[in-house]
């Protein structure tokens, strides 16, 4: 109960005024609840002092900024994500090739250094394809525990979908500064050097010509040592009837292929045909203990490494072709 003024001690022989405090709710009562207009009225003088506090325009100004960067931020993310799932399906893609389709089994790996730099050589049937260099370097990396970089033509690099797919799955296109540069690393580089390709169905399995020998110079160049690998089951794949340069090269390809299925089955003659796959490494060739660098310069060295790795790798396709049990079946 509070004390009337004539209650009040006196000071100095003047009553005391007695102070009142009204902070906090009164025990026993309740605080009466504000109007919606009160709260409107409160929250409006709130706002403007934010604003005065920001200044003119700064709230509009974090708002675009805000913006600005939220789209910034999800273009990124969705880019991205385009491009994972692009290099995700190709990859599922070449390894279901590999478990599924051609059921490729591979013999021999052993022989290919686990570390360091070193040059696959394998043959090439009849597809536009590198379909080869791709199933030995997931064969490589099961059994090996090793990545390998398949060289792809230049006409396949230069293509805006293809090329970048191909990129992603880690194929180069073979520029000698490329591959020079692979090696120093100490990477594996799958190389198919045959010319005139694709093969027509009756060459099949006889390796042709390697032209010029470029992986023969880089070797000796480089140091690297030479692993010949024969690939049995790939040149059925794609039966090249016949092939017409000239159509292909008004299309952008080096040649247009003519098979049973394609093109008069159409897309889905590009399908390539499920036969059984094996693939057969040789003993390498220790290339820098036969040739110092400076054999690089000279034609009549390279070309005869050139042609004693021609030689081996025919000699390992004929061996794959008498361990071949079934052309389809395994």
């Amino acid at each position: 109960m509070a004390k009337s003024d004539g209650d009040a001690p006196e000071r100095d022989g003047q009553p005391a005024l007695l102070r009142v405090y009204r902070g906090g709710r009164a025990r026993g009562g309740r605080r009466r609840p504000a109007s919606p207009e009160e709260v409107a009225r409160r929250l409006s003088a709130l706002e403007r002092r934010v604003e005065r506090a920001l200044g003119p325009g700064a709230a509009e100004d974090a708002d675009e900024r805000l913006g600005r960067l939220a789209d910034r931020t999800l273009s990124a993310f969705a880019s991205a994500r385009r491009i994972d799932l692009g290099q995700d399906v190709a990859v599922a893609l070449v390894d279901a090739l590999y478990r599924f389709w051609w059921r490729v089994d591979a013999a021999g790996l052993e022989r290919v250094p686990a570390t360091g730099a070193v040059i696959l050589v394998t043959n090439r049937g009849g597809a536009l394809l590198p379909y080869e260099g791709l199933m030995l370097q997931v064969a490589l990396a099961a059994r090996r525990g090793r990545s390998a970089r398949p060289v792809v033509d230049d006409w396949l690099g230069r293509l805006p979908l293809l090329g970048t797919a191909l990129a992603g799955l880690g194929g180069v296109r073979g520029t000698p500064g490329r591959l020079r540069r692979l090696l120093a690393d100490g990477e594996a580089v799958i190389v198919a050097p045959e010319a005139g390709q694709p093969k027509r169905f009756s060459q099949r399995y006889r390796v042709g010509s390697f032209g010029r020998g470029g992986f023969a110079r880089l070797a000796i160049e480089t140091g690297a040592p030479i692993v010949p690998v024969a690939v049995i089951g790939a040149e059925e794949i794609h039966p090249v009837l016949a092939r017409f340069d000239l159509p292909g090269r008004l299309l952008g390809l080096p040649t247009l292929p003519i098979t049973p299925t394609f093109p008069w089955l159409g897309l889905a003659g590009l399908v390539p045909l499920p036969t059984k796959w094996l693939l057969l490494a040789g003993e390498p060739v220790d290339v820098a203990a036969r040739h110092p660098a400076a054999d690089a310069d000279d034609a009549a060295a390279v070309g005869r490494l050139r042609d004693q790795m021609r030689e081996r790798l025919q000699a390992l396709v004929l061996e794959g072709l008498r361990r071949r049990r079934s052309l389809f079946l395994g």
